[in-house]
């Protein structure tokens, strides 16, 4: 790669230097795309109703119980060490509780504050990168995909660990094309908090991502002292916590974290079904902006010398590489390279056949959510789901008239209506008030369900319960929460014992196809809702089937 020369010369201001001062002009898009962000990403943050995933539950139920303990070092579930992840987002969380109080707003207000960020430094890169026009479609592009509407209203570590890949991405492009050294700081500290969030992995990824780009662009940077200082400043961040684990727990924390949540990622058989797993995730999450990102990919590959296409691909690349690496990975693993790929898609204007199939696309979620409207549902999802149609119609029209930006906002607007106000409407609450009436005082535990979400759904600790400790904890007087279909599984003498405290409904993380077809055909949305149960165990009760 030595054809790749770095530049000589005295420094030239960045061609996007007018942006970079704030002016008045710009200011107006911005705080639009700030507005837009914040009603993508905040609303209806405090709703359990709002979706879940199985790791939420767990960071939430680890940050709660570490608030609750006073605890800082030690991740717990049940009072027993977990350390699926270092704390830096747990303590984050812990700060959040500390003003909001201890609830679902509090634990997911930090991801989505990363997840605005990380679309407004995407903006902020791309304008340098590319000049000012790029800036509010990089910002609503990769704040609008459906991955990050999705993610990052979550408590998971997606978001905070790509806000990091970003602050390193945006360090490392200062620090060579504007002759800014002292910007490698910014990889320094997205490294040290990306080991913080992430552990080795994050790290590793920054500096290839990093590392790669100076090498290739700027490659006497790399014994310079603000390189050096880059690497004591992620040490700083990133290994006080390892280090006090390591004092303080030992053997446990090496073989629990090191063996167990890092190198036991690589013992499994490595598939192709994994990796298409990790690909197929990423263009799914890319929605509605996929075709867009794959148009912009054969210009950048032919011109990857320039530093407008070599640090996106890079990116990429890194990430999609070091993450197919281990035979265990899942869909959401490529949203870290989401913002390099909304870069390029900024890059330049797409081809005709890439904006029409967007539009294409937007045209088709609009018809979904206006077939949605064939289920009777409650007045309140009525009122979002409908203009949600709209706002994807609009987007499609947009976009096919070359109207990116515009077509981003409208689009996302449509993702927010359904996500943040639909499906809350349709979907009951982890556990219902009337049910949460019914529990009260008890001692509560979940059956085959991480038990976070519950916890900051009960507004007190509720515990897991393995089956072998069913019996046990059951004639001890507590309450179990398990689904309907569960109790098919359980031994039938227990089954037979079991009378239920409290019923309701939820929507289950998964649905099968044919079950949606079936419930739209004949417009009976109960087919959709699993019915759940809070049981105790009577001597002499009648079975709760």
């Amino acid at each position: 790669m030595s054809h790749i020369k770095p530049p000589r010369g005295p420094r030239t201001p960045c061609r996007a230097c007018a942006a970079c001062d704030m002016g008045r002009g710009s200011m107006k898009p911005r705080l639009a795309a700030l507005g837009l962000l914040a009603l993508l990403y905040l609303p209806a943050l405090g709703s359990s109703s709002s979706g879940t995933h199985p790791d939420e539950s767990y960071y939430l139920g680890i940050s709660a119980e570490m608030d609750a303990r006073g605890a800082w070092l030690t991740p717990t579930i049940d009072g027993a060490a977990k350390w699926f992840k270092p704390p830096l987002l747990y303590w984050a969380e812990r700060a959040a509780y500390a003003a909001f109080g201890r609830g679902f707003f509090g634990g997911r207000l930090p991801a989505a504050l990363c997840a605005i960020a990380l679309a407004l430094l995407t903006g902020a890169l791309a304008r340098r990168m590319y000049g000012e026009p790029a800036e509010l479609l990089a910002t609503l592009l990769v704040g609008s995909t459906f991955g990050w509407v999705k993610f990052g209203r979550m408590a998971m570590m997606d978001a905070p660990m790509t806000l990091a890949f970003t602050a390193a991405a945006y360090g490392a492009w200062r620090a060579c094309e504007e002759d800014r050294p002292r910007q490698l700081l910014w990889a320094g500290l997205g490294a040290g908090a990306a080991f913080m969030l992430k552990g080795p992995v994050g790290a590793v990824i920054i500096l290839l991502l990093a590392g790669g780009f100076v090498a290739l662009r700027r490659p006497r940077l790399l014994a310079g002292r603000y390189t050096l200082g880059a690497f004591a400043l992620g040490a700083l961040v990133g290994l006080p916590w390892y280090v006090a684990s390591f004092a303080v727990h030992g053997r446990r924390f090496y073989d629990f974290f090191v063996v167990e949540q890092n190198l036991d990622r690589f013992r499994h058989p490595w598939t192709l079904g994994g990796e298409a797993t990790l690909l197929v995730g990423l263009l799914v999450f890319l929605l509605p902006w996929t075709l867009l990102v794959l148009a912009a990919l054969p210009g950048a590959l032919r011109t990857w010398r320039e530093p407008g296409s070599l640090l996106p691909l890079l990116w990429m690349a890194v990430v999609l590489a070091v993450f197919t690496v281990p035979s265990l990975k899942w869909p959401h693993y490529g949203l870290g390279c989401a913002p390099a790929a909304a870069l390029l898609a900024a890059r330049a204007a797409p081809p005709r056949w890439a904006r029409l199939g967007t539009a294409a696309l937007l045209a088709a979620l609009a018809a979904g959510a206006l077939a949605v409207l064939r289920w009777p549902l409650a007045p309140a999802a009525v009122a979002a789901i409908a203009p949600a149609a709209l706002a994807f119609a609009a987007a499609a029209a947009l976009c096919a008239r070359g109207r990116l930006a515009p077509a981003a906002a409208s689009a996302g607007g449509g993702l927010a209506l359904l996500l943040a106000f639909a499906i809350p409407a349709v979907n009951p609450p982890v556990i219902p008030r009337e049910a949460l009436a019914r529990l009260a005082g008890r001692d509560l535990h979940v059956y085959d369900y991480v038990p976070g979400i519950f916890t900051l759904g009960a507004g007190r600790p509720v515990h897991r319960v393995e089956r072998a400790a069913l019996a046990p904890t059951l004639a001890g007087g507590g309450v179990v929460i398990l689904a309907r279909g569960a109790l098919d599984h359980l031994p039938p003498e227990l089954a037979a014992r079991l009378a239920p405290v409290a019923r309701w409904e939820h929507i289950p993380g998964y649905l099968p196809p044919a079950v949606v077809a079936r419930s739209w055909l004949e417009r009976d949305p109960s087919l959709l809702f699993e019915p759940m149960l809070a049981v105790e165990l009577r001597s002499g009760a009648v079975g709760a089937r």
